[in-house]
C-alpha cells in the first residue's frame, strides 16, 4: 500500500472514530437529559406535594409578623443564592478553560457564604419559636430521604448500565440528599427547621 493510500485509510478511521465517540457522547447526554427529567417529575409528584402539605399545617400557627419576616427572609435568600451561584459558575467557566480562578473572585464567594448564613441565623430564631411543631412535621418529610434514596439508586444504576454499553462510561448526575430542595426552596443537603420555616408551599 502506497502512502497515499494509508494516509487516506488513516483519515478514513480517525473520522469513524471520531464519529463514534461523538454519537456516544450524544447517548450519554441525551440519557443524562432523560435521567435530570425524571427526576423532576418525581421529585413534583411525589415529593413536594408532601412537603407542601406539611408545611401548610405550620402555617396557621406562624404570627403575621413572622410570616411577613419569613416572606422577607425568604425572598433575600433566593437573591443571594442566585449571586452566590453567578459566582460559582464564572469560576467554573474559567476552570474549564484551564485558567485560575481570581482571588477577587474567591473572596467574592466567601463573603456570598457569610451573606447567606447570616439570612440562616436570622429564619433560625423564628424557627425555634415554633421549634416543637417543627419537629413534628419533619418527622414524616425524613422518610422521604429513604424512599427518594432508593427510587433515585435505583434509577442511576440504570442510567449507568445503558452508557456502560458505550464506549465511555458516565457516573450520571451527582445529587445529595433529597432531590429537588436546592431551586430557592433551600439546601437539598439539609432539610433541616430553617429550610422547612422557608419552604414555599406556592412554589411550583
Amino acid at each position: 500500500m502506497n502512502v497515499k493510500k494509508w494516509t487516506l485509510l488513516v483519515v478514513m478511521m480517525g473520522v469513524l472514530l471520531a464519529t463514534a465517540f461523538a454519537i456516544d457522547e450524544n447517548e450519554i447526554t441525551k440519557n443524562r437529559a432523560d435521567f435530570m427529567k425524571e427526576r423532576k417529575a418525581y421529585f413534583k409528584e411525589n415529593i413536594k406535594p408532601k412537603i407542601d402539605a406539611q408545611r401548610n399545617k405550620l402555617e396557621s400557627s406562624i404570627s403575621d409578623k413572622d410570616k411577613n419576616e419569613i416572606a422577607r427572609l425568604r425572598e433575600e435568600m433566593m437573591n443571594e443564592r442566585l449571586i452566590q451561584n453567578e459566582f460559582i459558575f464564572e469560576g467554573r467557566a474559567a476552570r474549564i478553560k484551564g485558567e485560575e480562578t481570581d482571588e477577587g473572585l474567591r473572596l467574592e464567594i466567601r463573603a456570598q457564604h457569610i451573606v447567606i448564613e447570616n439570612i440562616h441565623d436570622k429564619a433560625k430564631i423564628i424557627a425555634n419559636k415554633y421549634r416543637p411543631e417543627i419537629d413534628d412535621l419533619l418527622a414524616e418529610i425524613k422518610t422521604l430521604r429513604k424512599e427518594n434514596g432508593s427510587h433515585m439508586r435505583y434509577h442511576k444504576r440504570e442510567f449507568e448500565n445503558r452508557n456502560r454499553n458505550g464506549k465511555k462510561r458516565s457516573h450520571g448526575p451527582k445529587h445529595r440528599g433529597m432531590m429537588g430542595l436546592g431551586s430557592g426552596n433551600g439546601s437539598p443537603r439539609d432539610f433541616g427547621i430553617v429550610t422547612f420555616l422557608l419552604w414555599d408551599a406556592n412554589r411550583g
